[in-house]
């Protein structure tokens, strides 16, 4: 990378000394002030000589003003609703080059609001990147300070730091960011994107706020897969969603201003998708499977269309990964735990929560992890028990007998997929 001459500032005085006139110049040199050739610049003529500098300050290169000002990029939130599943949203996220109280401190990143521990040290990884992938472009004596468009909720988590790289990188390279792109991944200080949580409740969220495309950690590939599962084809087909592992690969699908091969891959994409979100058997027609080719050689890691191209060969995933597949029962579980818990179990009708309770447990049976199946079904036991007695006012000793059971099967089954060794190591993978 080339470094750039350094900048010098000073204004210079002098006196003529046939009129005695003092004047005074503002001048910037790009050189080496030991060595300015001050006669050969013109500035000065034999006539005249210096009277006094009053002021001399350098700006070495890093220290100018950085090319953009301001970045902003779509970062997700999520919230956890308590029963096993997540509320997701996309939110503008800012970022804003300004100069340091004291110019000549070092540069820094910093939130301009309250977020937690895990935010603040994801943001010091951020800042560490920059400084070695930006080194002879830091613009010293500058802060970028990051902030979300909603103050007032608590923020926490690292799942914003590839958003963040990709702002402050854009401040200091001086190329804006794509606005219909989303982002979510934590990041180390060596451009690694690591997996984070709630990316299904964010892909959600990102399509309702329009955004076209969307970024998410390669760790995270599974729950893109689990999308398609849970939701069909439509799910990932209307936003294209990228895996990146490196945060060079999330730069090059997020800047306004793409390759020509990427920009294209794109564009192939969303003729792809007006095909099949109009019909998803289109997913299988030769001229749609060529695209898909196209922009796969392009950008690998398109699952969206990568999924597409399975869909449309019949060999689409067709049940939901192991980590997935928990998350799902757990959340059935919670809200059939919510029935018992507020009594509604015991008013059978028309909106029978009990009943839709089971029914999303029995749906299940064909979409989870083989390994899972014993697990669901230990809760779908007690569903259908407490279902089948509910109205009757005493049990027999036998059946109360047989629901402590079937209860303490819940246990049994969670106790066994917790002590397998493989099953824990890939739950770790993923």
């Amino acid at each position: 990378m080339r470094r750039e001459t350094p900048m010098w500032r000073c204004i210079l005085f002098w006196r003529d000394e046939r009129s005695g006139v003092i004047s005074s110049k503002n001048l910037v040199f790009r050189n080496n002030l030991r060595f300015l050739p001050w006669q050969r610049a013109g500035l000065i003529s034999e006539s005249m000589r210096f009277f006094s500098l009053l002021f001399l300050m350098a700006h070495v290169a890093f220290g100018a003003e950085p090319p953009l000002l301001q970045s902003k990029v779509k970062g997700l939130l999520v919230v956890d609703l308590g029963n096993g599943s997540y509320a997701g949203t996309a939110t503008q996220m800012n970022a804003t080059a300004i100069p340091a109280q004291d110019r000549g401190s070092n540069f820094q990143l910093r939130f301009n609001q309250r977020v937690g521990k895990m935010m603040t040290s994801a943001t010091a990884e951020v800042e560490k990147l920059m400084r070695v992938r930006h080194r002879d472009k830091i613009p010293k004596g500058y802060v970028i300070e990051f902030g979300f468009s909603d103050k007032h909720t608590p923020k926490d988590g690292p799942s914003a730091a590839v958003a963040c790289g990709l702002m402050a990188d854009a401040i200091i390279s001086g190329n804006p960011l794509d606005q219909q792109f989303a982002a979510t991944g934590d990041m180390t200080a060596t451009g690694e994107v690591r997996p984070v949580g709630g990316v299904g409740a964010k892909i959600r969220g990102a399509m309702r706020k329009n955004c076209t495309v969307f970024s998410v950690p390669a760790g995270n590939r599974s729950v893109v897969e689990d999308l398609y599962v849970s939701h069909g084809i439509e799910a990932v087909a209307k936003i294209q969603i990228i895996t990146v592992s490196q945060f060079e690969e999330a730069v090059a699908i997020s800047r306004a201003t793409k390759s020509k091969e990427v920009a294209q891959a794109f564009a192939d994409f969303e003729m792809v998708q007006k095909a099949v979100l109009k019909n998803s058997g289109n997913a299988g027609h030769p001229k749609v499977r060529e695209k898909l080719k196209s922009i796969l050689k392009t950008i690998p890691h398109h699952e969206s269309a990568r999924l597409i191209a399975l869909h449309g060969m019949k060999r689409g995933p067709k049940r939901l990964s192991l980590v997935g597949s928990l998350q799902e029962i757990d959340g059935a579980a919670k809200e059939l735990g919510a029935v018992f818990k507020n009594g509604s179990f015991s008013s059978p009708g028309f909106d029978d929560p009990l009943w839709e309770s089971i029914a999303r447990l029995d749906r299940l049976k064909l979409a989870v992890d083989v390994r899972t199946k014993p697990f669901l079904m230990s809760f779908l036991k007690v569903g259908t028990f407490v279902k089948q007695n509910r109205e009757r006012k005493v049990l027999r000793e036998s059946e109360i007998t047989e629901f402590a059971t079937l209860v303490n099967n819940i246990d049994v089954e969670r106790n066994k997929l917790m002590s397998n060794k493989k099953i824990r190591e890939e739950m770790l993978d993923e």
